[in-house]
């Protein structure tokens, strides 16, 4: 790989990571503004009760005025806050994770805090016992509320506690008396544990909101690759199937069921290790829940089934969290074009597309196969070379058409004059040739049956062909060589029943020649 495609690769890596990482940081930052806004309703209304009964406690001690006016802007301002969580609420997801609502909801937290924080200057009735305990128990609860109610954000909860307890923390240490100085000292040992908590409180919301947008996002993800996964499960071109760790069918695609040609309901819970099962199956199916992987190529048959379906399916075994095999999937390609394809492109190349006889390539193939075959006896056999006489003048005078109907017309007389294992084939042009095994042992019953079966075969390609609405006579000139297979040479064979059909053109046509060594002499 070059240097630039790792590069590439590199970078598009850590973009990606970059990318996840931002959504989850924003993602998580939204969670914790949405808890802040939750969790506003009770503590506000909570507070302006308390601020009432507040009122109501420092009533006989302080100025009315002053405590009317406090309230009033802490009903204000609490109010204001629940107008922001209303409209808040009211938003798109999309919208609601703008910083914006972080910053407006930190106001307001701020503000609460400065008027409860007030509260601990102009409500400080310094020789009233009483009211000064009622004053610094509220202040206290306010505060320790607001840690429970807004430790999501660490430093919104700050803001609302410090300028609650700091103002009646100095008020305390001003008073200058040693039970003064001593409740300043436990205000003080209250603020720093508040802090405290809040801190910890705000790490345990935090790492409990990660870990639900980290559960989150797994589904989402898990989800997607389930729909992925079932988009291709559905829509593959390929038969899918799984099955269990016994061999069961528990699910397939439409795609197998076009396959094989069955129902649904035909091969769920249909076993591949039974008994009744193909055993080449069943041992792939084994060999995947044993090793992970198993193969199997060939014409597949369904339990009662008629038909067969060429096909091939590679097996893989699937494993638990705890790595016990629970099963597997199976992919299959249906092979039945290839198939067919295959017999095309055979026939294509092994047979003549006018006649459909074999042609000279698997002509030659079968006559070297028979030469090199190793006999355990001895096994006569003739090799027929014919040419029709005057084929070029039919063929010029009434057509190529013409032509090529009679070529047809020999060929299936040809074939209607084959004994089983006997071969005949198409060379070029009006050329045929026939290869006939003898069951003959002896040479003089041999060269008999191979006359016998050459006049057979004459007679039959003598008699007149319907061609263009009429009946036309057209003769073969036939020659023919006998052999022993064991020790043949297939194109010393070839060349004989050649020479033999050469002289029995010479001859006059319409003759049916053997081989004979001196044939090759008088062709000098």
């Amino acid at each position: 790989m070059s240097q630039s495609s790792t590069t590439g690769t590199a970078s598009g890596m850590r973009s990606g990571f970059q990318r996840d990482h931002h959504v989850s940081v924003k993602r998580l930052h939204s969670e914790k503004v949405r808890l802040l806004y939750d969790n506003l309703w009770q503590p506000v209304l909570s507070s302006v009760l308390a601020g009432v009964l507040l009122v109501a406690a420092m009533w006989p001690v302080v100025p009315s005025w002053i405590l009317l006016t406090w309230l009033a802007v802490l009903t204000f301002v609490s109010l204001a806050r629940l107008v922001l969580a209303y409209y808040f609420r009211r938003l798109p997801a999309q919208q609601q994770q703008r910083r914006r609502w972080l910053h407006r909801f930190s106001i307001g937290a701020i503000a609460a805090g400065c008027v409860w924080g007030s509260g601990g200057v102009f409500l400080f009735a310094g020789e009233n016992h009483g009211q000064l305990a009622a004053l610094s128990i509220v202040l206290a609860g306010i505060a320790a509320g607001g840690i429970t109610t807004l430790s999501s954000v660490w430093w919104v909860s700050l803001g609302f506690v410090l300028p609650i307890i700091l103002p009646l923390l100095v008020q305390f240490l001003l008073l200058g008396s040693s039970l003064a100085i001593l409740i300043g000292a436990m205000l003080s040992l209250f603020l720093g544990l508040i802090i405290t908590t809040s801190r910890r409180l705000s790490r345990i919301i935090h790492d409990n909101i990660a870990l639900r947008v980290s559960m989150s996002a797994r589904e989402v993800q898990l989800q997607e690759s389930e729909n992925r996964y079932r988009s291709i499960f559905q829509r593959s071109p390929l038969g899918v199937l799984h099955f269990d760790e016994h061999g069961q069918v528990t699910d397939c695609n439409s795609k197998l069921l076009d396959i094989l040609g069955v129902n649904r309901a035909q091969l769920l819970g249909y076993r591949m290790l039974s008994h009744s099962a193909d055993s080449r199956v069943a041992k792939a199916v084994r060999n995947a829940l044993a090793k992970g992987t198993g193969y199997y190529e060939g014409t597949y048959y369904l339990p009662k089934a008629s038909a067969g379906t060429p096909l091939r399916a590679f097996f893989n075994g699937v494993h638990s969290a705890g790595n016990e095999m629970v099963g597997g999937v199976a992919i299959i390609e249906d092979f039945t074009e290839r198939k067919r394809a295959d017999v095309i492109i055979y026939r294509q190349a092994y047979y003549d597309s006018l006649t459909d006889l074999p042609n000279r390539r698997l002509f030659i193939e079968r006559l070297a196969a028979l030469c090199n075959e190793k006999q355990t006896e001895q096994q006569g056999g003739l090799l027929m070379f014919l040419d029709l006489d005057r084929f070029k003048l039919i063929n010029d005078t009434w057509g190529h058409a013409t032509g090529d109907d009679l070529l047809v017309q020999v060929a299936r007389r040809l074939e209607g004059c084959l004994r089983e294992g006997d071969m005949a084939a198409r060379l070029s042009g009006d050329e045929f040739v026939l290869l006939a095994l003898l069951e003959e042992k002896s040479e003089a019953g041999m060269e008999a049956a191979a006359e016998a079966y050459m006049c057979t075969v004459q007679q039959a390609l003598s008699e007149p062909y319907r061609l263009e609405s009429r009946w036309v006579e057209v003769t073969p000139s036939m020659g023919y060589t006998c052999f022993m297979a064991a020790d043949c040479d297939d194109e010393e064979l070839l060349k004989q029943a050649d020479i033999a059909m050469y002289r029995a053109k010479t001859e006059g046509r319409a003759r049916l020649r053997r081989f004979k060594p001196w044939m090759r002499d008088a062709m000098h």
